[in-house]
């Protein structure tokens, strides 16, 4: 006879934010410096599908995940860069009981804003990248995504 009731642990998904940042070192060769570079500091949220019985657990297995995909490599302007894990920043449960499909949120949070603030100002605040005003920063960023990723 079972004197306590014994708690059965059920794996959820959970999408779990976390951060990461490049870290650019060395100078460039000059004769490579073309109008895509820049001296900016890059940072990189992703949210990662886990597989955990609890958000403390999540976490644990996004960061081991996250420290898992750390990497370096040497840019088009001969500068070694190291793509580090910073932390995660956030988890969110998902509410599915059935098989992940295409349309599944995967992750999601609120933002707080006073009534006042304009929309325009709560892009620029949350979302800069997507008030660029200079299509050649736009135009940049693609390229630079392109050719290093592709």
């Amino acid at each position: 006879m079972q004197t306590h009731k014994e708690e059965t642990l059920v794996w959820k998904w959970y999408g779990v934010k976390v951060l990461y940042k490049h870290l650019v070192s060395g100078k460039p060769t000059p004769e490579k410096i073309d109008t895509n570079y820049n001296e900016h500091q890059i940072f990189e949220e992703s949210i990662l599908l886990i597989k955990a019985q609890s958000f403390d657990q999540a976490y644990e297995l996004a960061e081991q995940e996250a420290k898992g995909r750390e990497d370096s490599y040497t840019n088009v302007y001969d500068q070694l860069v190291e793509f580090k894990y910073i932390e995660s920043l956030d988890a969110f449960e998902l509410f599915e009981d059935e098989e992940l499909a295409s349309g599944t949120e995967v992750y999601s949070r609120f933002v707080h804003t006073s009534k006042e603030e304009k929309f325009s100002d709560f892009l620029t605040r949350y979302y800069p990248e997507m008030v660029e005003s200079d299509e050649e920063q736009i135009k940049r960023n693609f390229i630079l995504r392109n050719r290093d990723f592709n």
